[in-house]
């Protein structure tokens, strides 16, 4: 599956073994992401810094939790990128 949406929320806790939890938001509501150590590493600056981003993966739903396991990270092209607003990111 592919989505794009505004970054809100980034997380990277030390408990989660080089696991990254990403929230995103567009006009229909969230959508939750799990980045993978190697998915992180390989869009690292896509990871870390974008406001407005695309990601293609799995759906995943586990004891009523779904979220979208990502594979790749991009910049959506061709729909206008809304004004960058800040995310809140918890390390």
């Amino acid at each position: 599956m592919r989505y794009a949406g505004l970054v809100i929320c980034r997380q990277r806790p030390s408990t989660a073994a080089n696991v990254t939890f990403m929230t995103l938001e567009d006009e229909t509501g969230f959508v939750n992401l799990v980045l993978w150590d190697r998915v992180f590493q390989s869009f690292s600056v896509l990871a870390r810094m974008a406001h407005w981003l695309g990601v293609t993966g799995t759906i995943d739903a586990q004891q009523g939790v779904v979220h979208v396991i990502a594979q790749r990270l991009w910049i959506p092209r061709g729909v206008p990128a809304p004004e960058p607003l800040e995310s809140r990111d918890f390390h």
